[in-house]
């Protein structure tokens, strides 16, 4: 160190440390006298907190946002106050008996558990006073799995009735969408079949439902040579009845093509129109499921207003 700079530095020093004793005593007096004057008075402290949600209803769930800290304001001694930690507290909400649908809860300092020592006050709470909770029956239900078939066989070709394993499908969840539902439907394509065959298709369930247990099934579709079947003397069906609608021609041909055993096993043909006002409508037909409409004849029939009968 150069002599000059050594000459300024060392005074500095001897002022810093001089008396170094009686300033740490000084220091640690004012530290004792700071906590004795905030440890004995009441001070505040916000904290955030967790918000717990406490028996549930067996068979329900909480549905939607629930907020997951709340903001209180706590009081006691200074010392005790400092002291404590946020995870010694808690908002707890006690769902049970609670039914199922949307409800209101208005916390209040009674709401939060403290867990720490004595000496802590919760005095107010400061945010998300107003707590909603949606609470939503869930529950299990066996539905069972249908093939929904894209495109056509070869033409000329039938598609028979599937054999599905599993047959039937279990889910899990909501119960306001699961008592909408009655079966799981998984697609086939069919496009340009002739011959009979096996695939394996996945099972899928709707949004927020859970499929319990295998999530694929292996369908097995018939297919063959068709037959066709030709109805005669088919009544078309108006609403109604004769008594409000004349249909001319009042019966149709219905020719369906499948197979020559679910064909033989029809008993009739269900044909209709439904007519806002008289005049000429396109005849329809409920086609069995597994079989196709190959032609009606005619296509079109006129609807005019009954005629009004005479009185006797």
């Amino acid at each position: 160190m150069p002599p000059r700079f050594d000459m300024a530095f060392r005074p500095r020093v001897r002022r810093l440390f001089g008396n170094f004793g009686l300033k740490v005593l000084a220091l640690l007096l004012a530290a004792i006298v700071w906590f004795f004057i905030t440890g004995g008075r009441v001070v505040y402290r916000d904290l955030e907190v967790p918000l717990e949600l406490t028996a549930v209803p067996e068979g329900c769930i909480v549905n939607g946002q629930v907020p997951a800290k709340v903001s209180i304001r706590v009081q006691g001694k200074g010392y005790a106050v400092l002291r404590a930690r946020p995870s010694e507290f808690k908002v707890a909400l006690n769902l049970a008996g609670v039914e199922p649908g949307v409800h209101r809860f208005d916390l209040s300092p009674a709401d939060v558990i403290y867990s720490g020592k004595s000496g802590i006050k919760v005095e107010r709470i400061l945010s998300e006073r107003i707590v909603m909770v949606e609470l939503e029956r869930r529950e299990t239900k066996s539905v069972p799995v249908r093939a929904d078939f894209a495109g056509k066989p070869r033409n000329g070709f039938y598609i028979g009735v599937p054999q599905i394993e599993p047959a039937k499908a279990t889910l899990y969840g909501s119960a306001v969408i699961i008592d909408k539902l009655n079966a799981l439907v998984v697609g086939v394509e069919v496009e340009g079949r002739d011959a009979p065959f096996t695939v394996l298709v996945p099972v899928r369930a709707p949004a927020g439902i859970t499929l319990v247990g295998a999530d694929a099934a292996r369908v097995t579709v018939p297919v063959g040579p068709a037959s066709r079947r030709t109805f005669t003397e088919v009544t078309v069906n108006v609403p109604g009845g004769p008594n409000v609608y004349q249909v001319t021609p009042p019966r149709v041909t219905v020719t369906l093509e499948g197979e020559a055993g679910r064909l033989g096993a029809l008993k009739a043909v269900t044909a209709r129109v439904t007519p806002a006002d008289p005049g000429r409508y396109q005849v329809r037909v409920d086609v069995p499921e597994f079989t196709s409409l190959i032609a009606v004849t005619p296509v079109e029939v006129d609807v005019r207003g009954a005629a009004p009968k005479t009185p006797k």
